[in-house]
């Protein structure tokens, strides 16, 4: 399955370590995310966190279209398996 590329730097070099509990149902939604896009779920949190707080814009226009042209690839070929 193809690899989404993500919005921001895994470890950033000013990056802090951060420690949360989350109910099971949510762990198994975000365990099943990961296996079917390839990210880590650092990757998948700090996408998240970003998109959340409204500061993906941040991120350079061409890093955004990459990662929604990644996105379309995984969602093509899931709509092929069916």
């Amino acid at each position: 399955m193809a690899r989404l590329k993500y919005l921001f730097p895994v470890f950033p070099i000013n990056s802090v370590q951060l420690g949360i509990r989350i109910p099971t149902h949510l762990n198994q939604r975000l365990t099943d995310y990961i296996e079917r896009t390839g990210l880590s779920k650092t990757e998948v949190v700090i996408n998240a966190l970003a998109s959340y707080m409204g500061c993906s814009e941040e991120i350079p226009l061409n890093e955004r279209v990459a990662s929604l042209e990644a996105k379309m690839m995984v969602l093509e070929g899931l709509v092929k398996e069916r």
